[in-house]
């Protein structure tokens, strides 16, 4: 590639009037997706009014900012190849909540810090501080972790393409970062917030808390997933839009146990809504469309929590972690990551069964009835809540 001209040209124009006119490239893909250079021109001032030092000052800045991510004087940027190369690959094969995840983490973080960096300059040195200062600045492991890895990934991309020889992020490490607060909901304030619910919402609860579900997997279920004594993952929600046969992860189709005692309450929801076909939502919104989850949140549990006198933030992730913690002396630890689906660095546990194994619904069972014959006012006392 000719390296003339990169940073622009300007030059004179007018017979009566002299103008300075400014002339740069940026590159676009044509309809056969070949890449192709294409010229721009601008107006930059009166010659009386404006000396050529100026309006090259000014040439430089409008360069700079049409052609953010193009390839530059020295080689191609990393803005230029996440999005002129990567993500038209890899964007499709992304479902929509990780699509997202991934985009909001390069535009606020990768490409923030890195993308006007030439792919030939960019080193580990650079990707490094680049996490430490992610660290620094009070986010998250988990943000932190996924910026190393889209960045890994988007540099290994490219040492495909014979843009780089080597990855300079192959061998980052994460710098240390603050410990996340991963809040239990006691025993006593479980119970206490399902009573307090209305009982279609007390229902959604119950599955979150003891089936130990997903939102997306909650507001996707259909009649057609109620098994019996088991769940069976047919289609995830988001964002209101039914996703029939998604899942998270191939381990998340695993049946999912359902505990005895709300197994009566599932048929009696049912014979509320025996008109439904086996195709409808069990818990449809009022536009019959999925619920979202952080609308459930935000009018059901919040507001009720907040009356019960329950101080902590109720959400799925604590229902999740509350179930896990509670199943501790119940089970084994592969009991408990068979029921939660996770998939696990741990070779022995990425694979799960789909017959669900005795211990687990032994597992389940002792959880919901531990904490639905909880007694309230004795573990309220325990705990602090009654003087």
């Amino acid at each position: 590639m000719r390296m003339r001209h990169q940073d622009g040209w300007v030059e004179l124009r007018g017979r009566k009037v002299k103008r300075w006119y400014g002339h740069f490239y940026i590159y676009e893909r044509d309809e056969h997706g070949q890449e192709k250079r294409r010229h721009r021109g601008i107006y930059l001032g009166d010659k009386a009014k404006t000396c050529k030092g100026e309006a090259q000052d000014k040439l430089r800045d409008e360069n700079k900012r049409r052609t953010k991510g193009q390839p530059a004087a020295n080689g191609r940027t990393l803005e230029w190849f996440t999005r002129e190369r990567f993500l038209p690959m890899r964007q499709p094969q992304w479902a929509p909540s990780t699509r997202e995840t991934n985009l909001y983490t390069l535009e606020h973080h990768v490409l923030k810090a890195l993308g006007e960096i030439t792919l030939a300059d960019l080193d580990k040195f650079q990707c490094q501080v680049f996490l430490n200062n992610l660290a620094k600045s009070s986010f998250s492991f988990s943000v932190v972790d996924h910026s190393r890895t889209m960045l890994k990934s988007i540099l290994e991309e490219a040492v495909e393409a014979e843009l780089i020889g080597k990855n300079p992020a192959r061998k980052l490490v994460n710098p240390e970062t603050e410990e996340p607060e991963k809040p239990v909901l006691p025993k006593a304030e479980a119970r206490l917030l399902l009573d307090s619910l209305p009982f279609r919402d007390r229902l959604m609860a119950m599955i979150a808390a003891f089936c130990a579900m997903r939102p997306g997997e909650i507001f996707g279920l259909r009649w057609s997933s109620w098994r019996g004594d088991h769940f069976q993952i047919e289609g995830t929600a988001w964002r209101g839009q039914l996703r029939s046969g998604k899942a998270k992860t191939k381990q998340s189709k695993a049946p999912v146990t359902i505990p005895n005692v709300l197994i009566p309450l599932l048929q009696a929801w049912r014979d509320e809504n025996a008109n439904a076909t086996s195709d409808a939502l069990m818990f449809p919104s009022e536009k019959g469309t999925p619920i979202r989850p952080e609308n459930w949140l935000r009018r059901c549990i919040k507001p009720i929590s907040a009356a019960a006198g329950i101080s902590l933030s109720v959400n799925f992730q604590v229902l999740r972690r509350t179930f896990a913690t509670n199943a501790q002396g119940f089970g084994n630890p592969k009991d408990v990551q068979a029921h939660l689906r996770h998939s696990d660095i741990g070779t022995t546990l990425n694979e799960y069964t789909q017959i669900i194994p005795e211990s687990v619904r032994k597992l389940v069972n002792a959880v919901a009835d531990d904490v639905m014959t909880a007694d309230v006012a004795k573990d309220a006392m325990l705990t602090g809540r009654i003087q």
